[in-house]
């Protein structure tokens, strides 16, 4: 597992490779600007494949300066992983949760396998069923 984290962003990158995940995790304030170097930084990690899953964990964002406007922008754009990818934000705080349902709702075409969740403990749940069949 690489795990890098970004002393001038509020979040941290780790892939398993031998599990097929990405663990995404938010932190302290975050903006649109950190969630899309976020992005960014998955696609350009030399161990991502775009077959793995992904468990994103915003328990500890203290703010989430990210308009609506924004969320939809970002969720009209082409994602780093494959459809069939399972992809879950873990966001108890009403604010996060409410944009990370608006974000599955306007991208559910190219993320049909991305779910929002209060607890952590939900995710592993979501996560532990059996993965999607990969394409031939």
């Amino acid at each position: 597992m690489h795990l890098r984290k970004n002393p001038k962003m509020p979040t941290r990158l780790s892939i398993d490779t031998k599990a097929g995940m990405v663990y995404s995790t938010y932190y302290g304030d975050m903006a649109t600007a950190d969630l899309v170097q976020h992005i960014a930084a998955i696609r350009k990690h030399p161990d991502f494949n775009p077959d793995f899953d992904e468990l994103i964990d915003a328990s500890g964002v203290r703010s989430f300066d990210v308009p609506s406007d924004d969320v939809r922008e970002l969720a009209s754009r082409d994602s780093p992983f494959h459809a069939r990818a399972k992809r879950v934000l873990v966001a108890p705080q009403d604010l996060v949760f409410g944009l990370g349902r608006m974000f599955q709702t306007f991208g559910s075409e190219q993320r049909p396998h991305f779910i929002v969740v209060r607890t952590l403990d939900e995710a592993h749940r979501r996560l532990a069923r059996e993965r999607l069949p990969k394409a031939q």
